[in-house]
């Protein structure tokens, strides 16, 4: 993702924001002017929320990534914790980073 794309992802949800505000001060003012800019609003609302959606999903991708890297650790570590103590420490530290994480992809997947 370059530069460009990053930050437009950063500022897809306060560029929501900006929008939304916008439309709600137009649709106090009704005339027909007014229902012009309401309907490019809503059309830069949507092009804004589809950014967010799909920001959302590359990162819940990425995030189970991680997971399934943390999930074989932590089976090497389980594997090799009836050999030194070291490694039944490490696997008592991650497991619960890593449900940690599981939960929090859940939640946000949940959201889309």
């Amino acid at each position: 993702m370059d530069k460009h794309n990053r930050a437009a992802h950063t500022l897809a949800l306060m560029h929501q924001r900006k929008l939304t505000s916008q439309l709600v001060h137009q649709v106090r003012r009704s005339n027909a002017r007014a229902q012009a800019e309401i309907a490019t609003a809503l059309e830069q609302l949507q092009t804004v929320g589809e950014l967010i959606t799909e920001t959302t999903e590359q990162s819940c991708a990425e995030l189970l990534r991680v997971s399934a890297g943390l999930d074989g650790v932590l089976r090497l570590l389980y594997l090799q914790s009836d050999r030194s103590r070291e490694h039944e420490s490490l696997h008592c530290l991650l497991a619960p980073l890593k449900q940690q994480l599981d939960r929090a992809v859940g939640n946000v997947h949940e959201m889309l």
